[in-house]
């Protein structure tokens, strides 16, 4: 696929890209087009990114500019999986942490790939995790965390997550700086991944095995 709006987008030409989505949007060009053309254009933004021609502040810029040109247009990311949802996923910052970018990088390239996704925030308490997932129910909670000092909140995160007989129901991703084997393995996650392609990625292996 290739039109002037998934260039301008994949060029994080903004201007450009604002001015042929009101173009199209004045001669009624239907929405869900666009949104599909928006959705092929962030990955490829994802390939240059893992081809190492783009980087981290790149596919940031690319995940705004998206995010604008779909409000623009009345929409919001979640309606870029246009009802082909992969699997539901739940994604949070845990308690006294605040950071996201990498989540929100994380989260874009989910729904990019057609995943249903819940974003709870940051500084997320263990009390909303746990409700989140009750109401939700995803098949997959991806809980960030930047400091080592909340290695022991995720950690109470998932216990109570355990505790309240959740487990067994939901996978569980460790993304972040604290992402690595040791603290994947003290926290109780089954998987993790500081890079959001390849967290991606086995968020995929997982829901389509």
């Amino acid at each position: 696929m290739e039109t002037k709006i998934i260039a301008a987008v994949e060029a994080i030409d903004e201007k450009r890209a604002i001015t042929l989505v009101a173009a199209e949007l004045e001669i009624g060009k239907d929405k869900k087009d666009i949104a599909t053309q928006l959705n092929f254009a962030l990955q490829r933004v994802a390939v240059r990114y893992e081809e190492g021609e783009y980087y981290i502040a790149d596919l940031i810029m690319a995940g705004e500019l998206v995010s604008n040109l779909l409000s623009m247009m009345g929409m919001d990311s979640t309606q870029l999986i246009d009802g082909k949802s992969l699997g539901k996923i739940v994604v949070g910052t845990v308690f006294d942490d605040i950071h996201d970018v990498g989540k929100n990088i994380f989260i874009s390239m989910l729904r990019a790939e057609g995943f249903e996704v819940i974003d709870i925030g940051t500084d997320v308490s263990t009390e909303r995790f746990i409700a989140v997932i009750k109401k939700e129910k995803p098949a997959i909670l991806g809980i960030s965390g930047i400091l080592t000092s909340v290695v022991e909140n995720i950690k109470e995160v998932i216990d109570e997550i355990v505790a309240q007989g959740l487990r067994d129901e939901v996978k569980i991703i460790l993304g972040g700086a604290l992402a690595g084997t040791d603290y994947a393995k003290y926290v109780g996650a089954d998987d993790y991944s500081s890079d959001a392609i390849e967290g991606v990625n086995i968020c995929k292996q997982w829901l389509l095995k």
